[in-house]
């Protein structure tokens, strides 16, 4: 557990929860042929992230491209932050999967950005998952960003880069087209066949690697509002595990949490490859108690279940 996560600084629980509901409320190999003959132009420099440049949507853009995925932006620094990030995010899905993350073509921008159609048609031909992300207007008010940050550094691209990852991956495995997005959303929100807390579980592991332990202290707070786990386990595939229409925020709020801490309990009792494990159980239309059946060092009796992770909450995330 302690390898998995990052050291935990408490935060404002208020702040805690604002990161919470917009989680809960939401939630690769390239060759580059096409784009180096018709619109990659680089500008040669020696290996520096995001010193190249090209064209995009008749926009000069900076450009990083590694055999997995793409990045472009307004500017290298924006390029350069958002690299790190993005190489987090497919080192924890490796972990967790087993397998190596499908690519991606990551866009940034300032403001409201469009791929043309014939840039679109360009991915879509390459069989790579792309995604436009367009950063906040109110940057300063970012969980665990410091007062003095220059605004140009802050580009928290980590959570979208993480859900859209673990779309591509279920968009791969259910022999789709992956998707092209030529422009930004405008909500975060996960509609795969995976259950709700799941899919938000999964970000929180992939993405910014403080946010486990802000939903969890979250949680440690509003332990006794918890669903029970036997919900979860026995929610079918593309399940929020709630009547999300008439579920109030608070409940949508605690249901994701729980989410989160039963998969990282399930991380440190069964291994990082359960995710995975979890993920191809969900979108062969099993249930996670289904895929649990095997597990070694997971209760099945759901009372005993229940204490365990109940008390592993309070140790864990205890002041």
């Amino acid at each position: 557990m302690r390898q998995l996560l990052p050291h935990r600084v408490m935060r404002p629980r208020g702040r805690a929860i604002a990161l919470l509901a917009a989680g809960a409320c939401l939630t690769a190999g390239v060759d580059g042929c096409f784009l180096r003959k018709y619109v990659y132009r680089p500008t040669l420099v020696a290996n520096a992230i995001g010193d190249s440049t090209t064209t995009l949507a008749e926009t000069k853009l900076h450009v990083y491209k590694t055999d997995q995925y793409e990045i472009y932006g307004p500017t290298a620094l924006a390029v350069s932050t958002a690299e790190r990030q993005v190489d987090r995010a497919y080192r924890e899905f490796a972990k967790h999967f087993g397998t190596q993350g499908p690519p991606m073509v990551v866009v940034i921008a300032d403001s409201a950005f469009a791929i043309s159609p014939t840039e679109a048609g360009t991915f879509a031909k390459r069989r790579i998952h792309t995604f436009v992300y367009v950063r906040p207007h109110v940057l300063r008010d970012i969980e665990g960003v410091a007062a003095d940050t220059p605004e140009d550094e802050i580009w928290p691209v980590a959570s979208r880069a993480a859900r859209e990852l673990l779309d591509a991956y279920v968009t791969a495995r259910r022999h789709l087209p992956p998707q092209v997005e030529t422009t930004s959303h405008a909500a975060d929100e996960h509609t795969g066949p995976l259950p709700g807390w799941f899919a938000d579980a999964v970000v929180t592991v992939l993405g910014d690697p403080a946010a486990p332990d802000r939903v969890m202290d979250y949680l440690r707070d509003h332990l006794a509002s918890a669903p029970p786990l036997a919900t979860l386990l026995d929610a079918p595939p593309a399940s929020t595990a709630t009547d999300t229409t008439s579920a109030s925020r608070d409940q949508r709020m605690i249901l994701s949490a729980t989410g989160v801490g039963l998969t990282l309990f399930l991380i440190e009792r069964e291994g990082p490859r359960v995710v995975g494990r979890l993920t191809n159980a969900f979108l062969a239309g099993s249930t996670a108690r289904q895929a649990l059946t095997d597990a070694r060092h997971v209760p099945q009796n759901d009372k005993d279940l229940e204490s365990v992770w109940r008390t592993w909450v309070r140790e864990e995330y205890g002041r």
